[in-house]
């Protein structure tokens, strides 16, 4: 797989929660966060601190310039109750690869005399999130669960 350059990213959306994302115009920064609750289960005798994993806590944000075509919808997403579909690719040079799922928006438009007329958003998982080509990002997935899952030699 090729290194890429941020400038071929993109972000698509589905207002109606749907499957059909449209490129949301003038957003030029996502970023997407799996972190994930680690609870200490340390015992009398351990050698060191151990830990167990919870479920990924997926959420990200994004950022854009103001757009009076486009952002007003996006705003109106952010105050509304339906969460809507997003899907962030990192490089349209490689379009099968990308994160998608149903998300809660929030927004927040800053304006400076020296600047330009900027949009930032955050979400959160409203629903299941995927990894395209890969598998439902659970606390099941990822390369020890697909070892566990492996039919015995």
């Amino acid at each position: 797989m090729a290194r890429r350059h941020g400038s071929t990213g993109d972000i698509l959306m589905d207002p109606t929660g749907g499957a059909t994302t449209v490129t949301v115009a003038s957003l030029n920064k996502w970023s997407i966060d799996f972190d994930r609750d680690k609870e200490d289960v340390t015992c009398f005798g351990d050698t060191n601190k151990v830990y167990v994993l919870g479920l990924p806590d997926v959420q990200g944000d994004i950022e854009g310039v103001w757009d009076e075509t486009t952002s007003p919808d996006f705003i109106r997403v952010a105050l509304g109750d339906i969460p809507v579909t997003l899907k962030l690719i990192p490089s349209t040079l490689a379009p099968t690869y990308f994160f998608t799922g149903q998300a809660y928006l929030s927004t927040s438009i800053e304006c400076a005399a020296d600047g330009a007329v900027t949009l930032s958003g955050s979400f959160v998982a409203a629903g299941p999130w995927t990894m395209e080509p890969a598998e439902v990002l659970t606390a099941r997935s990822g390369p020890a669960a697909r070892d566990r899952e492996a039919p015995a030699a």
